[in-house]
C-alpha cells in the first residue's frame, strides 16, 4: 500500500450534517465516510480528526473508534504516530480488487436465482429506477448504483460473500468515483444494468454469473488508466 501524502485538508469543508440521534461514534464514522464518499477526501489525504470532533462536538474517544471501524472497513489506513489517511491503493492493487469484486458479484447473482420471485424482480428494477433518476447527481446515483448491486448479491443468502463484496466496493468507490466524474460515464455499452434484470428474469444460471462478472470488470481499464495521471 502506498504511504500517505502530506496533503492539507480543508477542515471547513461541506461534510452532510448527521443527526444528533445516532451515537457519538456513528456521527464521527458517517462524517468521515461521507467526506471520501462525496470526494472531499481523496486517496491519501490525511484524515483531520480534531476538526470531526470539533464540528460534532463530541470526544477524541468515539473519533478514534470511527477511525478503526472505518480502517476495518478498508476505507482507511491508520498509521502510527502519523495520523489516519484515506486508503490508497497502487494500480495493481486497485485491479486485484475489482477482480475479486467481479468474481465474488458473478458467484451472489448465481446463488441469487434461488430466492428470485417477482417481487425482487420488482426490487431490483425499482434500485435501477433510483439510479436513472439520479443521473444528474454524481453522488446520489453511486448511492443507488451500489445499492443496486449490493442487493442482487444479498440475495444469495450467503451473509459473509456480501460483507466481503460491500466492503471491496467501498475500498474502490474513491477510484470509480474519479472514473464515472471524468468519463462522464454511467452505464458501460454493452453492459447496461438492464442486462443484468434480463438475465436474472431469465433465470439461466451460468447466463447471469456471466454477465455480472462481465460487468465488474467492463470498465476496469479506463478506471486504472486514470490512476496514470
Amino acid at each position: 500500500m502506498i504511504p500517505p501524502k502530506t496533503i492539507s485538508v480543508d477542515v471547513s469543508a461541506n461534510w452532510a450534517s448527521e443527526t444528533r440521534s445516532l451515537s457519538p461514534l456513528e456521527q464521527a464514522y458517517n462524517l468521515i465516510l461521507e467526506s471520501i464518499l462525496s470526494g472531499e477526501l481523496s486517496p491519501g489525504m490525511r484524515i483531520p480528526t480534531e476538526a470531526v470532533g470539533e464540528r460534532l462536538g463530541i470526544s477524541r474517544t468515539p473519533v478514534r473508534d470511527a477511525l478503526r471501524r472505518l480502517e476495518g472497513d478498508g476505507a482507511i489506513t491508520i498509521y502510527a504516530n502519523r495520523g489516519a489517511v484515506v486508503a490508497e491503493y497502487t494500480k495493481e492493487e486497485v485491479i486485484q480488487l475489482i477482480e475479486m469484486r467481479a468474481v465474488l458479484e458473478g458467484l451472489g447473482a448465481r446463488y441469487a436465482l434461488a430466492n428470485l420471485t417477482q417481487r425482487e424482480i420488482d426490487e431490483v428494477k425499482h434500485l435501477k429506477t433510483r439510479m436513472d433518476q439520479s443521473a444528474e447527481d454524481l453522488g446520489q446515483w453511486i448511492v443507488h448504483h451500489d445499492a443496486f448491486h449490493n442487493y442482487i448479491t444479498s440475495l444469495s443468502g450467503r451473509p459473509l460473500l456480501t460483507r466481503q463484496t460491500k466492503k471491496i466496493r467501498l475500498m474502490l468507490r474513491p477510484y470509480f468515483r474519479k472514473h464515472h466524474a471524468h468519463h462522464q460515464e454511467l452505464e458501460i455499452p454493452g453492459h447496461e444494468h438492464q442486462k443484468i434484470i434480463d438475465v436474472l428474469a431469465q433465470g439461466r444460471a451460468s447466463d447471469v454469473e456471466q454477465e455480472v462478472r462481465e460487468h465488474g470488470m467492463a470498465n476496469v481499464g479506463k478506471v486504472t488508466k486514470l490512476m496514470d495521471a
